[in-house]
Order: C-alpha cells, then sequence, then structure tokens
C-alpha cells in the first residue's frame, strides 16, 4: 500500500508523491491493528514518566522488517522538503494597506471573505500559527476576550483562543490562547482588526462557533483564502519591487506556512530571544510532548494571559 500511495501524482519527484506523503499509509494500518482482536495480546508496561506508559506491540507496521522497508523506500524516493517562501516585513505591511485602503472604501459593506483574509494573514503572520490551526478560532472565546480587554481599556493585546480536539490530551477538546501584540512596533493595529473582524461577524448574524466559517456554517479551510491573498501578492509583484520578477507566487508562497516563517523569520531579525520565538512560534510542541501550555478552565486560562502580555 506504501508504494501504492509512492506512485500516485504528486509534487515530488518525477509527479509522484513526496515520501512523507506516502509513508502516512503506515499510520492507518497501525490504527487497524490496535481495534483488531490481536491487538488484545499486546503488553502494557508502566512507567513513572510523563508518558505514563510503554507497549509492547505485535503490529506489523511497528516491526522491524517495515523499519528497513521504510529506511529504504525513502532512501529510494527522497525526502524532499519545499517550505513556503515566507512574506517579508515589506510585504506584509504592503498587503495590509490594500485591505485597509479596502475598508476605508467600503467600512461595514467590506466582503466578509475579504476582512477574513486579513484577519487570517494577521493571525498567521503575528500569531506563528500554520494555516490550518488558525481556523480553529472559537469566536465566542474571542469575543470574551476582547470585551474584556475593552471594558479596562486595555488594547496592549489579545489573547487569541484555539480550540481542537489534541492528539496529546487523548482527544479531549482543549483551548490554548495566543497572545498576540494588539500594536507592533512596525505600526500593525491587530486589536483594531479584531474588533473589525468580530464586527463584521456579528453583521452577519455570527456570534459563536467558528470564526473562520464558510457559508454552510462549516469550518473554512486555509485554502478559502488562497485566492483573496495571492492575488494581492501578484499585484504587489507587478507594481513594486518588494517581490522579485521571477517567484511564481501561487507555488512559492503557500497559505499554510508563509506567515509562521515570517514571524520566525523577522523576530530573529529583530533580535527576539530564541525562547521567546519558540513560546509564541512553536507552541504545537508543547501539545505534541503533552505539556499544558496554559490550564483548561477559561479564568485560569485568561488569567494566565493577562500575566504574558507585557
Amino acid at each position: 500500500m506504501v508504494v501504492m500511495r509512492s506512485m500516485e501524482p504528486g509534487k515530488g519527484r518525477d509527479g509522484k508523491v513526496k515520501y512523507g506523503t506516502s509513508r502516512k499509509i503506515r499510520g492507518t494500518f497501525t490504527v487497524l491493528w490496535d481495534v483488531s482482536p490481536e491487538a488484545g495480546a499486546d503488553i502494557v508496561l508502566s512507567s513513572a514518566s510523563k508518558s505514563g506508559r510503554y507497549i509492547a506491540t505485535c503490529a506489523p507496521a511497528e516491526g522491524r522488517w517495515y523499519q528497513f522497508f521504510a529506511k529504504g523506500i525513502c532512501a529510494r524516493m527522497g525526502d524532499i522538503v519545499k517550505q513556503d517562501r515566507a512574506y517579508t516585513i515589506q510585504v506584509l505591511h504592503k498587503l495590509l494597506e490594500m485591505f485597509e485602503q479596502e475598508y476605508n472604501d467600503l467600512e461595514d459593506a467590506m466582503p466578509l471573505e475579504s476582512i477574513c483574509a486579513c484577519m487570517f494573514l494577521l493571525l498567521t503572520t503575528l500569531g506563528g500559527m500554520r494555516g490550518f490551526e488558525a481556523v480553529w478560532t472559537d469566536l465566542a472565546a474571542l469575543i470574551y476576550g476582547v470585551e474584556y480587554c475593552e471594558n479596562l481599556d486595555d488594547y496592549t493585546a489579545v489573547a487569541w483562543p484555539i480550540v481542537g480536539r489534541f492528539k496529546a490530551h487523548g482527544g479531549i477538546a482543549g483551548c490554548y490562547m495566543i497572545p498576540i501584540a494588539g500594536l507592533t512596533n512596525s505600526g500593525i493595529t491587530f486589536f483594531v482588526w479584531t474588533q473589525r473582524f468580530i464586527r463584521a461577524l456579528a453583521l452577519h448574524g455570527i456570534h459563536d462557533g467558528w470564526a473562520f466559517r464558510r457559508p454552510d456554517g462549516s469550518r473554512a479551510k486555509a485554502a478559502d483564502y488562497r485566492e483573496n491573498l495571492f492575488t494581492k501578492l501578484e499585484t504587489i509583484q507587478a507594481t513594486t519591487t518588494l517581490i522579485d520578477p521571477d517567484c511564481k507566487v501561487w507555488e512559492e508562497f503557500g497559505v499554510q506556512r508563509s506567515g509562521c516563517r515570517f514571524l520566525t523569520t523577522h523576530a530573529t531579525i529583530m533580535g527576539v530571544p530564541i525562547h521567546w520565538i519558540e513560546l509564541q512560534a512553536r507552541w504545537q510542541t508543547d501539545r505534541a510532548n503533552g505539556e499544558r501550555t496554559v490550564q483548561r478552565t477559561m479564568i485560569h486560562t485568561y488569567s494566565e494571559i493577562r500575566n504574558m502580555k507585557d
């Protein structure tokens, strides 16, 4: 099955899928083994470590033969990773100028799709999130946090709520609060755009559920904002020197990682301490390790975020 998957069309070598894509079939067979009668013979070894236990399994997908097979197919296919091109601070400001001009011309009549695209851009670039993580925003929690700040006249930061069922939490729904500066040193008005975002959703009768959503109410995908953003990037390329003429915008930039790579790159240039960058841009590392970065309860969550604002 892995070999068959490796022969399907894709963006890897010779127009086939990459190794990282084909190997995911293994996960399917591991799960099938876990739910099969044969898995009842697995041995569980308890320990005092953070993980709590180890499992000795006879699953073929975890076996020694498969390990050698995986090394061989990886060597044959190559494991080429092509990262999305990062935005520069100049390109980001130019994109925001275009969104700002659109809002000044239309105000509340600005299409919801365009406001969502701008918010998605800001969230991935300033919050250090990948595209698929940004769309997990819970609107009710966002409104709660923004209203709290407004009541205190505190516009220094927005505690952005990302919710979902995380693997490290055993599939239990959790919530992460990501602090993002309300006004950056370069003049990006994140708090103002957040207020516009909430108001635009309210005008369409949307007050809870997913903040980024499709017309049918289902959660949006990062690709939904690709056309809006990349069309603007093409305009920037055609009218300025901020993007080199040889750049293939639709191929080199991406909605998944261009924003995240911007934050990491620009923060490094500005001399931000590494552990701060890790805290902001690599919060999923804690999630993967089973380490909660915040408490589950809403009161405790917001208390911790407020202490982190400075």
